[in-house]
């Protein structure tokens, strides 16, 4: 029996997976697909994915959601996409096939490239929100610009486009009629204007970018074309895109300033609703970025901490936990405390609010006392102390403070680690009931572009989170101790890393 009602079809191309999504006009997942994304690494520091793997799961994974919930291209009102943001395809526009594989955001190329340009780090930073880093898109396209010839003339003269990934799969999921994207995805490029939401030509003309052919850039829920029929037995409207953290904090209801969320997993972004006005008054190593833009532009503010589910992965595994992450997540209970041990997770430098790419990992304050359980809650402890960092960072230059904190993520399944991270921060955890809140957020953006909610305040009756984790107060003040005893170490080992560095 074909589902009532108005459905919405959505796209999450992450890093690792493509997921779909159907969703009706209440919220209500109908179906939903998982496809994985292989990543390759050519040479030490690339990192690279295919492009036609990416359009070929979203074709594939999108049929299979149609058929699961028995719906039709013409039973679907519109179709989002959330995606990887920073990542670069390049493709012929004439053939529409690739013509090098995708940079992916991890990839370091362009770190040469950029590095005789920290003089004007500054005016990058006040124009894009950004830091001067090789994720960006633009380190990435000067790479080519400097290292493949053939790719650089046919991107100066218009043969060869270039786009991030929601730019590649609306192209080729129109047939090649859309050359677009959204601000989001837009601002992670280090070349478009947050504050005058537009392409910067003095940011083209000093990464030495002569690209004839820009990316259009509309609205997050504008119409930005309509699918090949060919593709799903009919032809459905695109109607929202953003990038995926984006989505998430939209997914989570983040609509209102100074509404935040984490997603941890390998990594952990803590996202925080900056609402819509540029704001300049942003710390050295927190993102300020676009998070939509629907009737007006909503900005947000980003942390980044790079080593936080891997964490526990690590300890697990050097420290011959038998069982794995669970295990050692149950030594950590047991445990209670961390009796003194600091973890520095360092392990590929340290990301927000430090932005120390050399600082390396270390484990302090053992004793002939230490268990496996106090290092294991030492590492439960680095990835909350990390996210109050963020939010600390955060609240003393902008004055964003946070009343709770939604979440979701593989490490949100742990309600030790939950209840952890509430004491740390004194505030309340709300975890998503889904825990998947990047493709109903993409979702949500195209319901609005396709009409099915008329306004963001519209789909305030659709989040859905569970039972809110509440700190204990008589923790707090040890803890506080512990916070202060980690960012003493912390800023011991970034300042000796500065000093061997000058």
């Amino acid at each position: 029996m074909r589902p009532s009602g108005q459905i919405i079809l959505a796209v999450d191309q992450g890093t690792t997976n493509t997921k779909v999504v159907a969703i009706d006009e209440n919220g209500r997942t109908l179906s939903q697909a998982e496809r994985p994304l292989a990543t390759m690494a050519a040479q030490p520091g690339w990192v690279e994915q295919d492009p036609q793997a990416m359009f070929a799961n979203v074709v594939g994974a999108a049929n299979e959601v149609l058929q699961k919930a028995g719906v039709r291209a013409v039973d679907v009102a519109g179709l989002g996409i959330a995606n990887q943001t920073e990542t670069i395809v390049v493709w012929d526009r004439r053939t529409g096939k690739p013509a090098m594989p995708a940079m992916v955001w991890q990839c370091r190329r362009g770190a040469a490239e950029i590095a005789h340009l920290t003089g004007s780090a500054d005016m990058v930073r006040a124009r894009t929100g950004l830091d001067l880093d090789p994720t960006f898109s633009a380190a990435k396209l000067r790479w080519l610009f400097t290292n493949r010839p053939d790719i650089a003339l046919g991107l100066r003269e218009g043969d060869l486009l270039f786009g991030t990934v929601d730019t590649w799969l609306v192209w080729k999921l129109t047939g090649g009629a859309s050359h677009v994207t959204e601000p989001g995805n837009a601002s992670r490029t280090m070349l478009f204007d947050i504050d005058r939401l537009a392409w910067d030509d003095d940011l083209f003309s000093l990464f030495e970018l002569p690209i004839a052919v820009r990316p259009e850039c509309r609205r997050s829920n504008a119409g930005f074309g309509f699918t090949d029929p060919s593709l799903f037995g009919g032809a459905i409207a695109i109607t929202g895109l953003m990038g995926d953290q984006q989505a998430s904090l939209l997914g989570h209801g983040c609509l209102r300033e100074t509404e935040a969320k984490v997603t941890y997993g390998t990594g952990a972004f803590l996202w925080i609703n900056a609402g819509a006005a540029p704001r300049q008054s942003v710390p050295q190593g927190i993102i300020r970025t676009l998070a939509w833009h629907v009737d007006e532009p909503c900005y947000a503010f980003e942390g980044f901490v790079i080593y936080a589910g891997r964490i526990l992965d690590w300890l697990a595994q050097h420290l011959s936990v038998s069982g794995g992450v669970p295990a050692l997540v149950a030594e950590a209970e047991r445990a209670g405390a961390s009796e003194g041990v600091r973890l520095v997770p360092a392990f590929q430098g340290l990301g927000s609010p430090w932005w120390a790419p050399d600082v390396r990992a270390a484990i302090l304050g053992l004793s002939e006392a230490t268990s496996t359980g106090h290092i294991a809650h030492a590492g439960l402890e680095a990835v909350c102390f990390q996210i109050r960092a963020i939010s600390d960072s955060i609240a003393a230059s902008s004055g964003l403070g946070m009343a709770s904190l939604k979440v979701d993520g593989g490490m949100t399944r742990s309600a030790c680690f939950l209840q952890l991270q509430a004491d740390i921060l004194g505030l309340p955890l709300r975890p998503s009931a889904s825990g998947a809140a990047t493709p109903f957020g993409a979702a949500l953006m195209a319901g609005l572009g396709a009409g099915v909610w008329g306004s963001l305040d519209e789909l305030s009756g659709l989040f859905q989170h569970g039972e809110a984790i509440a700190p204990r107060g008589q923790p707090k003040g040890r803890l506080d101790e512990d916070y202060r005893d980690w960012r003493h170490f912390i800023d011991l080992l970034v300042a000796g890393e500065a000093r061997r560095a000058s």
